[in-house]
């Protein structure tokens, strides 16, 4: 037996005889992509509906997007930007509907403020050839990796790595000579790689290391050694929620 889908489709004719804030909110709620478009679009959406719709969208994963992105490419990202925009315009209409972001906010995926703390070190630098790392394969490349006998060897290594074998990664974070700079690094390599379809697979081998390279940030375990900024070298704020967004209407 087939079940009624619960989201709905519709032809732009028909939803252009919607004339009502209150019509268009209880449609946002359980609607497709490219009706929110329309929705958000619409002069007849209210404040509270952009609101939802906006929070809906993921915006804290959004935020890694550059703003230039070209329309189309994210269905998700051009309803946020179209929310942004319309909402600076004052385009959407003030009504009696309400709407609190709060929950979604509380439940959202965030950057961690831990990985974007800059190591407070001294300035890297590189010695090890990259063909000579890129050589190294398996346990070769493992023992390697357990033999450097300083954070500046450990760090030529890591840099250099760009292996699928993830246990690799956890050597160095659990090596000796691991600093705060170098377990920021190894996080934003397998943070990249998480997000990259071809890595969608390992995402159950990358998740444990990064949970445990936050926890021992957040627990100050690792020395600064070595300087290193996830703002100035990965750049993963691309742009900021501006505050109102943040305040529930009515």
């Amino acid at each position: 037996m087939e079940t009624e889908d619960p989201y709905r489709h519709m032809e732009f004719e028909e939803f252009q005889l919607l004339k009502t804030p209150q019509e268009l909110h209880k449609l946002a709620s359980q609607c497709f992509f490219y009706i929110q478009q329309w929705i958000v679009e619409s002069p007849f959406c209210s404040e509270a509906t952009a609101l939802m719709l906006f929070w809906n969208n993921y915006p804290f994963e959004a935020i890694r997007r550059s703003w230039k992105t070209r329309k189309g490419t994210d269905e998700n990202f051009d309803i946020i930007k179209t929310v942004i925009n319309n909402s600076e315009k004052g385009f959407y209409l003030k009504t009696d509907i309400r709407y609190d972001p709060a929950e979604k906010i509380a439940q959202a995926q965030k950057i961690p403020a831990a990985v974007l703390q800059a190591s407070q070190g001294e300035e890297p630098y590189i010695y090890l050839e990259e063909t000579e790392v890129h050589s190294w394969f398996g346990e070769h490349l493992i023992n390697q990796i357990r033999r450097a006998d300083s954070t500046i060897e450990l760090f030529n290594i890591a840099v250099l790595l760009k292996h699928r074998e993830f246990d690799v990664y956890q050597t160095v974070i659990e090596h000796k000579y691991c600093d705060k700079a170098i377990a920021l690094m190894v996080y934003w390599l397998l943070e990249r790689y998480s997000t990259l379809a071809l890595y969608a697979e390992d995402w159950p081998e990358i998740r444990p290391i990064l949970e445990n390279i936050i926890d021992k940030l957040e627990r100050n375990e690792y020395p600064e050694i070595l300087s290193y900024d996830p703002i100035k070298e990965v750049n993963p704020i691309k742009w900021q929620i501006p505050d109102y967004l943040f305040n529930r209407i009515n």
